[in-house]
């Protein structure tokens, strides 16, 4: 028989039999579209927190006193004798490094936090005007400290989101122009920050009133380095550690008086984390459409039985057990192909539907799995039933009748 008489064959059987056919290819597009918009879902959820980490802090580096390697008792020790490392100098030194952008320098405590009733240990945090722009701070309303506040060492404060709800409830009191009590003194809040905010439950200071009306001290408790390239972040956080060893008159990198990090680091670590989610994902499909294969392969089969009379009439009239096979495996094809072009077209349909509200995207990776998929089920899952369609013999269907 021609290519083409087995493919009328086939589609003649799929047709006189809808229903079978129908729960044939339900099993392949529940099963494929459902793996499909999942990782697509993760795919563009990972890429869009990786983004943001490589838009926002990628080319942020931190120095802070003391040594990242200690233990915890000599890290304490060694606080103590380098407390007093970050000074304006030590600042200065790090600004006029050859790739650095900007320097803001922080100080950070931990005070009681009162408004009325409400009563907290909240982290106070020094910083200077550029602080808002080199940490991405997100605005909600106000305005942030600004250089008259630190130059007039001026009493203001900005406050984390959930303080804000915890202290003054969600909207029923307007924190801007609310006063504060913290350690001894009197503060006016003047800004609130979002909920999407990394600094919740801080409470930001300008830097001077920190150091001299809180803390009392002229060193700082870290600085955060802006450099200029985001992508030789590692690079320049190698230059800037060799530069302060020679600043520090330091032989032994191990016996450094300070720590230095970047948000790469970090960004390392979220790509690890993604890939293990990507890969466990990935474990979940192939067992989901492991699940769907067999479905076909039993449809198939009770197609098989169902189809003994039709299968033994052929053979009557002489059609070979090659005719038989091509027919199965050629109606296992277009159930497959079928199948395919449906999820493929369901899944960006969702993932068009849903990209306002959820990243995804549908990878290469993902289009390579789905096509290998409705290759195996076409391959081994159809095959199996074909072959036992044409190994079926005449008497088997007489007996069956």
């Amino acid at each position: 028989m021609a290519f083409s008489e087995y493919l009328s064959s086939a589609i003649t059987a799929l047709l006189s039999n809808k229903l079978r056919s129908a729960l044939s290819m339900l099993g392949i597009i529940i099963w494929v579209f459902s793996i499909i918009t999942m990782l697509a879902i993760w795919e563009g959820t990972s890429a869009s927190i990786v983004d943001r980490f490589n838009s926002m802090w990628a080319n942020l580096i931190t120095v802070s006193p003391g040594r990242s390697n200690s233990s915890q008792v000599g890290t304490i020790q060694w606080w103590w004798s380098t407390k007093d490392l970050i000074d304006d100098e030590f600042v200065n030194f790090i600004a006029n490094i050859p790739g650095v952008k900007r320097v803001s320098p922080t100080v950070t405590t931990s005070k009681q936090f009162i408004y009325w009733s409400y009563n907290t240990n909240a982290n106070i945090v020094g910083v200077e005007n550029l602080y808002l722009e080199i940490k991405w701070i997100s605005i909600s309303n106000g305005r942030f400290i600004n250089a008259d506040d630190i130059s007039q060492n001026k009493k203001v404060a900005v406050i984390g989101n959930t303080i804000v709800t915890d202290a003054f409830g969600s909207g029923t009191i307007d924190p801007i122009g609310q006063e504060i009590k913290l350690e001894n003194g009197i503060y006016t809040i003047i800004w609130t920050l979002q909920d999407n905010s990394q600094a919740n439950r801080r409470v930001f200071l300008p830097i001077t009133t920190v150091m001299n009306k809180i803390i009392w001290t002229h060193y700082y408790s870290s600085v955060d380095v802006e450099v200029d390239d985001p992508t030789k972040t590692d690079v320049y956080q190698s230059y800037i550690n060799d530069e302060l060893l020679k600043y520090t008159k330091t032989t032994d990198p191990n016996d450094a008086p300070f720590s230095i990090s970047s948000m790469s680091e970090m960004l390392s670590s979220i790509t690890a984390v993604t890939g293990t989610m990507t890969m466990f994902l990935a474990g979940i499909a192939t067992i989901s459409l492991l699940v769907g294969w067999i479905w076909v392969m039993n449809i198939m089969l009770v197609s098989v039985i169902e189809r003994t009379r039709e299968i033994w009439i052929r053979k009557a009239i002489w059609a070979t057990k090659t005719d038989i096979l091509m027919q199965f495996l050629i109606e296992s094809l277009i159930i497959s192909i079928v199948a395919g072009l449906i999820w493929i077209a369901l899944s960006f349909s969702i993932v068009n539907a849903i990209k306002n509200i959820l990243t995804a995207v549908i990878t290469t990776k993902s289009i390579f799995l789905a096509f290998w998929s409705v290759v195996m089920i076409w391959i081994i899952f159809g095959i199996l039933p074909a072959r036992k369609a044409a190994g079926l013999k005449p008497i088997d269907a007489l007996r069956f009748e």
